[in-house]
């Protein structure tokens, strides 16, 4: 007996020491995944600014409602109090406490006063968690630059999206004891790593020519019944963009209800042929080449044919002879080509590059469409007959901006930008490229050439009173979709795109429209919305009327009085 009990107890002993030697930091590990609870104490996610200081997005307490089903006696009662605190239907809280599981989310972000009345119940197996909430105070003001976040507080598009990193900050932990049930033991063991906030952004965004700049675009689409509109207002000198707007906007504070399309940022993610606006930068191109200058008189047929396409006016005229002023007041497309034949491929395409038209702008948004603009490798035989009144190729209105915004600053290409300071991190100097692209005696010389565009041509209704303009229209013919080459039968984008005051501009404008019905052309759709959004530029922004300055009444040019190519496109 004596040898069989101690042979009992060295078995026993032999176990325990297997137990708490050989297998113990397993059994420790298992007990503290079934004893230890770690939450997510979230960070403070940054808020942002516009540039007067104004808030665009910031963060406010919410609750997140979970709860232990097993808990839940009465089910029913349960799910009926959900729904008239947290709306919802009935069916589907009481399917979430229905199910077999530990623990289940009811609700997230929940504002605080919505959770209050619920709170006061105490139903049993119901929890509560301190939490962050995102807010937009202004709604769909600048809705595709900002973006939105997701529910686990992430950054899912736009400035939201860039600078996550940035705003995000760093989420703490709490490690604590829980019972059977799962809720935290009170007086347990507990370890606690502190947050780490967001940064603040202050963005170039400016909130009242953004909501400008999104009023004029809507009422515009909804006049002419488009499909969709974009501007971009932009710092001519600096790059810093003060208004980017799309049609149709959303309301990211409910993101979830809205159409997916409507969070398309269009001036960056949109590609179209920029149709005549193009011609700017070719007249740009022949003068600095000295191969032309503003007076410089072409002779310019009715048509012109080239590689056995036959280019056309839009509408039919005789022999002319014409200045270089007068092809681009008038928008012609003969005369277009004609430049483009002066400058060649290899010429053409170096400017179409110099202008960062062959680039994307690196504008600090994601989803930047890349610019498709063709090398002379790869032209045909008649690409120098469409290429320098801009068909054949695309870009967005971003890109056009910023190329316009080259001509009329004294030959710089500058980098659109939408974070203009870190307040929380003002040591670190935020820079933007800058490069020379063209000589201050060619872009004044173009100046003039697009000033006479708005006093004389096919730009009048983009005059703002008081102010000098210059610009120029498009009306460009949307390529076929279907796989098919060509252009679709009456779709068009008018645009117009011009900065002022002309002779030291203060911002670039790009207006574009997308399929507008009852009338096409850039000047008399696309125009007087520039002309609107500028006045009030100039006006916000301090900028005195310059006294002799072209009145303008604001009087949108003729139907007509811009050109077209023979096949697809407008001047």
């Amino acid at each position: 007996m004596l040898v069989l009990l101690l042979a009992a107890l060295a078995a026993v002993a032999a176990r325990l020491v297997h137990i708490q030697v050989v297998e113990g930091p397993a059994y420790a590990a298992m007990a503290r995944e079934q004893r230890d609870l770690e939450l997510s104490i979230p960070a403070q996610r940054g808020s942002i600014y516009d540039r007067e200081g104004k808030p665009l997005a910031v963060t406010t307490a919410a609750k997140t409602v979970y709860a232990v089903p097993r808990e839940v006696a009465d089910k029913p009662a349960a799910a009926r109090a959900l729904a008239a605190a947290l709306g919802g239907s009935e069916a589907t809280y009481l399917a979430k406490l229905g199910k077999e599981a530990g623990f289940v989310y009811i609700a997230r972000k929940v504002p605080v006063e919505r959770v209050q009345s619920l709170e006061e119940l105490e139903l049993a197996g119901i929890y509560f968690q301190d939490d962050t909430r995102r807010v937009y105070p202004s709604n769909s003001l600048a809705c595709q630059v900002l973006g939105f976040v997701g529910v686990d507080g992430e950054g899912l598009s736009g400035i939201e999206k860039q600078y996550d990193a940035l705003l995000a900050g760093t989420p703490g932990k709490l490690i604590c004891e829980k019972g059977l049930t799962g809720v935290p033991i009170p007086g347990g063991v507990t370890a606690r790593e502190e947050p780490v906030d967001g940064q603040n952004l202050v963005l170039t965004i400016d909130a009242d020519i953004q909501y400008q700049a999104q009023a004029v675009l809507a009422e515009t689409v909804e006049r002419w019944k488009a499909k969709s509109g974009s501007v971009v207002v932009m710092d001519a000198k600096t790059g810093a963009l003060l208004a980017v707007a799309s049609v149709p906007d959303f309301d990211p504070n409910r993101y979830s209800e809205a159409d997916p399309q409507s969070f398309r940022c269009r001036p960056i993610t949109d590609r179209y042929e920029p149709g005549s606006t193009i011609k700017a930068i070719t007249a740009a191109a022949a003068i600095e080449e000295g191969l032309a200058r503003p007076d410089t008189v072409f002779r310019l047929p009715p048509t012109l044919k080239i590689g056995g396409r036959t280019i056309h006016e839009a509408h039919p005229r005789g022999t002319v002879d014409w200045t270089l002023t007068d092809i681009v007041t008038n928008s012609s497309n003969v005369g277009a080509v004609k430049l483009g034949l002066l400058l060649g491929p290899e010429k053409m395409y170096e400017y179409l590059e110099r202008y960062g038209l062959a680039e994307r702008s690196e504008v600090d948004l994601p989803g930047e469409a890349a610019p498709s603009v063709p090398r002379p490798s790869h032209w045909s035989a008649t690409s120098i007959g469409n290429i320098p009144f801009g068909q054949g190729l695309a870009v967005t209105p971003l890109q056009l901006a910023r190329a316009m915004a080259a001509i009329g600053n004294g030959g710089y290409l500058v980098t659109p930008h939408l974070l203009q300071e870190l307040p929380d991190a003002r040591s670190q100097k935020l820079e933007w490229p800058v490069r020379k692209v063209a000589s201050p005696e060619t872009v004044s010389k173009m100046r003039e050439v697009l000033k006479a565009v708005v006093t004389e041509g096919t730009g009048k209704g983009a005059a703002v009173p008081g102010y000098t303009v210059a610009g120029k229209t498009g009306t460009a013919q949307k390529p076929r979709t279907d796989g098919v080459r060509g252009y679709a039968k009456g779709k068009y984008v008018a645009s117009f795109s011009g900065f002022l005051p002309a002779d030291d501009p203060a911002v670039v404008i790009v207006v574009t429209i997308d399929e507008p019905s009852g009338s096409i052309y850039g000047g008399t759709v696309a125009a007087p919305a520039f002309s609107r959004i500028g006045a009030f530029c100039m006006t916000h922004l301090g900028i005195p009327p310059r006294y002799g300055a072209p009145p303008g009444d604001g009087t949108p040019s003729r139907p007509g009085t811009e050109t077209a190519p023979s096949q697809g496109g407008r001047g």
